[in-house]
């Protein structure tokens, strides 16, 4: 009589996990659906630039030189962007180094 009750005890918990686990699908498909439609990537965009004016205007800036040095001369560009990605690992390892102290 005592392990009817644990195994039916046991059997309604499993059938709450599995529900919960359905769920838990239905709400990542849901999610991921969301992040894949356009609409919420251009509005997410649309908030950043608001929120951010100064850093998009910078953003746009580097954008367009970067654009206007590839067209005029391709490999120049390349090596612009290879020194600054340098430079920018460089400020990485430093501000990681300052903020751990």
């Amino acid at each position: 009589m005592f392990a009817q009750v644990e195994l039916e005890h046991l059997r309604l918990q499993k059938d709450r996990l599995v529900r919960q686990s359905d769920a838990n699908r239905l709400v990542l498909t849901a999610e991921l659906q969301r992040l894949r439609s356009p609409e919420y990537w251009k509005l997410h965009a649309s908030q950043v630039a608001r929120q951010h004016p100064l850093l998009t205007a910078a953003l746009g800036v580097g954008v367009g030189f970067i654009a206007i040095k590839a067209l005029r001369q391709p490999g120049a560009a390349m090596n612009w962007l290879g020194r600054l990605g340098g430079a920018g690992s460089t400020l990485l390892s430093l501000w990681n180094l300052v903020g751990r102290k």
